[in-house]
């Protein structure tokens, strides 16, 4: 059901939960609809709205789910590593068509960072998720620093939720609720036929010390102090690339150098992370990491390619994509900030 618009050019809101029941939610027709929407979208397009009931529902199946995969999520096959989406729908659906490889034939691994300042701020991890319920050993969702419970708050998720026809503070309150309980169930890291280490951030100072059993070892669920150190760090290191950048401010971080070492104490071939913008939509630098990036032009303020990885038979192969050079980056030419992949 859509919101005609007061001046009779067309609906102002479409409703991507309209006729799914609540009580027997069909995960397959919500992915189709959010789907159709990223695709369709364009400035003027209607905007979208949930039913807090459905939107409740998808969120305590996904934590279900999100509970039987262990820590580290071990997996085998062909797979596509996606890095950050930031919320940039249309990032997320041109890569998924262009791998031409979808689950089950192909796992999925995402390496967090599904919320953001796109234009499908929250549709992203809502088609995630219910992909998550079909396929739910074939599409590992791994938790970014944007799902930590601060970075929802600090992103105003609740004015995205206002902002899709969820009004009332008892159904904005729960929602939020439940999103924390559901990100806090996703993984910390993925470990592709053991040599290939998939982590949002990186080896921050803890992990490094620890080692990689230690993060493999923990459960879901209530964890002492370090041990959520590990888990936060997983999430947010960032890799220095040069010295001028030690001073992080408390931010866990590790070098190349570090990278390396932990790579060779651990038996791993390589790290791939998200966390960091990278121009080329990835970064392979040094040999032992692999930096990506998988929203493209990421906030307009930048001309970076989205890009994925394309893992089968211990061969490595990038697919990636970029803006038309002399296509525009904003709705407001003079100041890039806002754009395409911005909801003003």
């Amino acid at each position: 059901m859509s919101d005609e618009g007061g001046n009779g050019v067309g609906p102002r809101f479409i409703n991507l939960t309209d006729e799914i029941n609540p009580e027997k939610v069909d995960y397959a027709r919500l992915v189709r609809n959010i789907w159709n929407y990223i695709k369709n979208y364009s400035p003027d397009s209607a905007r979208s709205q949930f039913n807090p009931e459905v939107l409740v529902k998808l969120l305590q199946k996904s934590q279900e789910v999100l509970k039987n995969d262990a820590m580290i999520v071990k997996v085998n096959g062909p797979t596509i590593i996606f890095g950050p989406i930031y919320g940039e729908g249309d990032s997320l659906i041109t890569l998924m068509s262009q791998a031409k490889k979808t689950p089950p034939s192909v796992t999925y691994v995402l390496l967090g960072c599904y919320l953001g300042h796109g234009f499908a701020q929250l549709e992203c991890l809502y088609f995630l998720l219910a992909y998550k319920i079909l396929f739910p050993d074939k599409v590992i969702l791994l938790k970014g620093h944007h799902e930590e419970s601060i970075s929802m708050e600090m992103l105003k998720v609740k004015d995205w939720l206002f902002a899709r026809g969820i009004i009332q503070e008892v159904h904005l309150e729960e929602i939020l609720v439940e999103m924390k309980k559901t990100c806090s169930l996703m993984s910390a890291a993925a470990i592709l036929g053991s040599k290939i280490l998939c982590m949002p951030g990186g080896p921050g100072p803890t992990l490094r010390e620890r080692g990689l059993k230690s993060l493999m070892s923990l459960k879901k669920g209530f964890q002492a102090i370090g041990d959520k150190k590990l888990i936060m760090e997983a999430a947010w290191s960032v890799l220095l690339v040069n010295e001028s950048q030690k001073d992080m401010h408390g931010m866990p971080f590790f070098t190349a150098q570090q990278a390396t070492e932990f790579c060779k104490k651990n038996r791993l071939k390589c790290i791939v992370r998200g966390r960091q913008m990278v121009d080329e939509g990835y970064l392979n630098k040094p040999k032992e990491v692999i930096t990506l990036i998988s929203a493209v032009a990421y906030l307009d303020n930048f001309r970076n390619f989205a890009a994925v990885l394309h893992i089968e038979k211990d061969k490595g192969r990038i697919i990636r994509y970029k803006m038309e050079e002399g296509e525009q980056l904003s709705l407001e030419l003079v100041k890039p900030g806002m754009g395409r992949n911005a909801v003003v």
